[in-house]
């Protein structure tokens, strides 16, 4: 009996061991602010929503995806990045996904999902390889996603108008804050 439980309590420990030395890989997702990170809170809220699911989610500012997409390349050359990637992105963040989802695409990372919360003031850049699925909330006079040289994936535009919801309003707004979780977690499966 007592040898049992020795044998017990050191299975145990092998396995947390086990554990601690091969952990499970979990996804990447991206939650990029909008315009000096004033308005866009509702990405920080759908950061802490994913958190609850589970979903490894990091909300960043815009013009921070540079050196994130740089940590990313990196760590994809020592084969320690975790799939899926996902990149959502507010008004000016909005404009910076394609660009990053660009950026990962020409090092040869795959970026599973991008997600627009009506990209805007510039007109975005169109899309390049790496993107596989691109979807773009926004209302009607905002700015479209577009294809470019390399773009092999699908690009889904949605009109959020029937939320009664405009551009400053659109991360915040409880409707749209659910689609946007619900495609995250399809994508991830969880």
């Amino acid at each position: 009996m007592l040898m049992r439980m020795r044998m017990s309590i050191a299975a145990g420990a092998i396995a947390i061991v086990s554990g601690v030395i091969s952990p499970a890989k979990a996804e990447e997702v991206y939650m990029i602010r909008g315009f000096l990170n004033v308005f866009s809170d509702g990405m920080n809220q759908m950061t802490r929503q994913l958190a609850a699911k589970g979903i490894r989610a990091r909300a960043i500012s815009n013009g921070a995806w540079q050196d994130v997409a740089s940590d990313i390349i990196r760590r994809a050359k020592q084969k320690k990045v975790s799939y899926p990637i996902v990149i959502a992105g507010h008004s000016l963040g909005g404009v910076e996904a394609p660009r990053f989802a660009n950026a990962l695409g020409r090092a040869g990372v795959p970026v599973a999902l991008v997600i627009g919360l009506d990209p805007g003031f510039p007109q975005p850049p169109a899309f390049g390889k790496g993107a596989k699925r691109v979807i773009n909330y926004k209302i009607p006079s905002g700015k479209n996603y577009r294809r470019g040289a390399g773009f092999s994936g699908s690009i889904k535009t949605i009109d959020v108008s029937k939320y009664g919801t405009d551009h400053v309003g659109i991360d915040k707004n409880k409707n749209v804050q659910s689609l946007v979780i619900s495609q995250i977690r399809k994508t991830v499966k969880k």
